[in-house]
């Protein structure tokens, strides 16, 4: 463990943009089937559950929802802990944690039993792993992020059709206990795969100053380790004592694992309101497409297939969002707000498919478009926090997205409620959907545009490669103080 959370920075470098990130995206590949695949798949078991505990329908639904909430909910934990702890021991923890709780339903006697191992212990599980490859995954690539993103997303989308059929024949051959079991190990793959995960020290992970009295400063962020060397012009350094308030105190410890600065930028203030907005509209045609067609005499099976269509789409989109280029003028970010933008004008016209063919062709491309939109967000966030903080800006985002995933469908039931109508639902889902494509092209006005670029290294004649040899040299100097030259170095690391 300690091998695996203390290591020595390598010498920075640009991000490969392949390499060893093909690697590192296939793991977003298992990771992704094994978090979001088998969430998808689980539906064989509610009916079992709700007569084994005999419960309502609406709280056996209430796993699904558990395991959703804090999967998004624990996103900036996951990115602290990566942080602080490298990304390689939280992606193989998370799956361990995430295994657990399926093995750990094996004695389950209650439904609140599998609220806690189901429902919390694999949800927090899936944040730590899958937040964390994602993130990697964007440190990797630069040029090819997109399809990187799109490769690893796409998993959770092929495994959605294997799954149900094969947690169907472990359930009548094993037991529902039995099948939780073997799923469980099932998940456990995900700690094999995350020994993959390569830390990565990116140039812009390092931030050289120079003091008032010309003393060196190599500072390294926090999403790779910290290390601070300061060489002192003089024989001797003068120690001094800063007191902090108690309030200073909390804040510095916060920042030194995830970067609280993203909440006062207002690039990230915006596009993080339009991923709320995003979450809150998001799976209300999912929810609701179904009932609709059936309160329009659409029989069980077919309009259970609108959702089969609806997958489909998602899959020819999570493939094909890959092979999108990229325009200077018309980046990620503004592609993913496009790619939102239209799904929610498809779900402003959703009300007029009263037909079964009208509905099939709204799944269809409904399922499309959202199927680019999940690469498309992994890469936007990228480009709005950076690659050297974005294990932050996605836990941060993603938190953001799970408070509206949580919010949107109940606040979309209660207007079918009072309206008594699915067309409601649709409405309010598509102008959320709208809303949150515009918000992003809002950014391209100057006042949220950077006024000087971040961890720019050039600036102070130093690549990646001459901090690291500075670095190395001010160790060796360290270690040849008694020739007569006295040299101050502070070390702290902290892994990434």
């Amino acid at each position: 463990m300690g091998t695996l959370c203390r290591r020595k920075p390598g010498r920075p470098v640009d991000p490969p943009d392949g390499g060893w990130g093909w690697m590192v995206a296939l793991t977003g590949f298992v990771v992704c089937a094994c978090s979001y695949g088998v969430m998808r798949s689980l539906g064989v078991f509610f009916v079992t559950w709700q007569d084994n505990f005999s419960v309502t329908a609406a709280q056996t639904g209430l796993i699904q929802s558990i395991i959703t909430g804090v999967l998004n909910l624990a996103g900036p934990i996951a990115g602290a802990l990566s942080n602080r702890f490298g990304c390689r021991v939280v992606v193989m923890a998370g799956g361990v944690i995430s295994s657990a709780g399926f093995v750990l339903s094996l004695w389950a006697s209650s439904l609140s039993h599998l609220y806690l191992t189901v429902g919390f212990l694999t949800g927090f599980g899936y944040s730590l792993s899958l937040i964390t490859t994602m993130a990697t995954i964007g440190r990797y690539f630069t040029t090819h992020r997109l399809r990187a993103n799109s490769f690893a997303s796409i998993g959770n989308s092929i495994v959605s059709f294997a799954f149900p059929p094969l947690f169907q024949y472990l359930m009548d051959e094993y037991t529902w206990r039995g099948a939780l079991l073997l799923i469980g190990g099932i998940v456990l793959q995900v700690a094999g795969f995350g020994a993959l995960v390569r830390p990565i020290v990116l140039k812009g992970d390092v931030t050289p100053k120079c003091d008032r009295t010309g003393d060196v400063i190599i500072k390294q962020s926090s999403t790779n380790g910290e290390k601070l060397l300061e060489n002192s012009s003089t024989a001797e350094s003068t120690p001094h004592t800063t007191h902090c308030s108690p309030r200073e105190t909390i804040m510095r410890k916060i920042s030194s694992v995830i970067d609280v600065k993203l909440l006062t930028e207002p690039r990230c203030i915006v596009f993080g309101t339009a991923v709320f907005l995003f979450g809150f509209g998001r799976f209300v045609p999912n929810i609701y497409l179904v009932p609709r067609a059936r309160a329009f005499g659409v029989e069980e099976y077919p309009s259970a297939f609108l959702l089969s269509i609806l997958a489909i789409g998602d899959i020819i989109g999570r493939a094909s969002v890959g092979l999108l280029p990229e325009w200077p003028r018309f980046r990620r970010v503004d592609q993913y707000a496009m790619n939102t933008f239209l799904m929610g004008f498809i779900t402003l016209f959703a009300p007029l498919a009263k037909t079964y063919a009208t509905m099939a062709v709204y799944s269809g491309f409904y399922g499309l478009l959202m199927g680019g939109c999940v690469p498309l967000l992994y890469s936007a966030i990228a480009e709005i926090g950076g690659a050297n903080r974005i294990s932050s800006a996605l836990g941060i985002i993603m938190f953001l997205r799970g408070i509206g995933n949580l919010a949107g469908p109940p606040f979309a039931g209660w207007l079918r409620d009072i309206t008594c109508s699915f067309d409601a639902t649709l409405l309010e889902g598509g102008s959320c959907l709208v809303l949150a494509g515009l918000l992003p092209f809002v950014l391209h006005l100057r006042v949220f545009q950077p006024t000087k670029p971040e961890d720019k290294v050039e600036e102070h004649e130093s690549d990646g490669t001459r901090l690291s040899l500075l670095a190395t040299e001010r160790e060796e100097l360290s270690t040849a103080s008694t020739q007569g030259h006295e040299t101050s170095v502070v070390i702290k690391e902290t892994a990434f």
